[in-house]
């Protein structure tokens, strides 16, 4: 009795995050159906949470952390060779599988292992784990941002511009991450030891605050209007690997090689159970291919994210 009422409280605790997590997601598509909300609405919201509220509440998280705790390459190699291998793997065999080119195998892979870790990883994890939270994600953030990066210019421009050349413009997408931006400015305030004066550190906390609803409100309206493909099979394969190859292979690494902080463990297979992240189809659109398949998978894996993240953190909270 005591073990089943232990499990229903854990389940209960999950259920009482998610929901609501995912409730403002649905939100955003339903005043997206109504049009309540237009296109223009929807990108405006996208982009004030992507170049404001978002960076903010990044800089406010790692700012009052730890920075030195950041240097830490066991947690790195990790969880990039998981990627790694969900991204070449799933690229390769959808090759031949669904008679696809080389630069749709790419963006295939692209889509199996980039998880929305921008909208919905930054709150989701800081809500579900605390604060200390930030951190691991501002790594994952700035290195899983240029492993995909420069695994995509492999498949997609290796014709065209050398590996060296891939990597540099992989860089430069990377250093223009506002998000990125402020992981780095708030590692340096931390520090700093130095404090924000109390009407800009009210302020910042009021922006903070208000990140997670306007993002995720944001994220439904912006995937409701993305066209749905009849690609059964691709769309299928897509969000297997996407919800559940990847982040078992990211707690096998974790969990058969231990020795990382157990919080930080936590973070990484939340990470990696997110849906699609949205900038998948903005690459596929700049590259010019995939990209309608790419929108769907979108839309798809944040609809069926809705069950599988409530299920993958409850079994988290399982975790020593």
């Amino acid at each position: 009795m005591r073990i089943f009422i232990k499990y229903g409280s854990r389940m209960s605790a999950v259920l009482s995050l998610t929901i609501p997590f995912f409730a403002l997601i649905f939100l955003g598509m339903i005043c997206r159906r109504v049009g309540f909300v237009g296109p223009d609405d929807a990108r405006t919201l996208s982009r004030f949470a992507f170049f404001v509220v978002m960076p903010v509440m990044v800089f406010v998280k790692i700012g009052a952390g730890n920075a030195v705790e950041i240097l830490n390459w066991g947690f790195v190699w990790r969880y990039e060779l998981a990627t790694a291998l969900v991204f070449v793997g799933t690229a390769f065999l959808a090759r031949p599988a669904f008679g696809l080119t080389r630069l749709e195998g790419g963006i295939f892979g692209l889509n199996a292992a980039y998880p929305n870790y921008g909208y919905i990883g930054v709150p989701l994890a800081i809500m579900a784990f605390g604060d200390a939270a930030a951190l691991p994600l501002a790594l994952i953030l700035a290195l899983d941002t240029m492993v995909l990066l420069v695994l995509t210019g492999y498949f997609v421009v290796a014709d065209s511009r050398s590996l060296g050349a891939t990597i540099v413009s992989a860089l430069k997408t990377v250093g223009r991450n506002p998000l990125l931006i402020s992981a780095v400015a708030g590692f340096a305030f931390s520090a700093s030891g130095l404090s924000l004066p109390p009407m800009l550190d009210t302020l910042l906390n009021m922006l903070s605050n208000s990140a997670a609803p306007v993002a995720l409100f944001a994220l439904g309206a912006t995937v409701y209007g993305q066209p749905i493909r009849r690609a059964f099979g691709e769309l299928t394969a897509i969000t297997v690997a996407r919800l559940i190859i990847h982040p078992v292979l990211v707690a096998a690494f974790f969990l058969l090689l231990p020795g990382i902080n157990p919080l930080w463990v936590k973070v990484a297979i939340l990470t990696a159970s997110l849906p699609i992240a949205a900038n998948a189809f903005v690459m596929s659109d700049h590259y010019g291919g995939y990209s309608g398949r790419t929108a769907s998978a979108i839309f798809i894996t944040t609809i069926i994210a809705s069950v599988t993240v409530p299920v993958t953190l409850y079994l988290i909270y399982q975790l020593p």
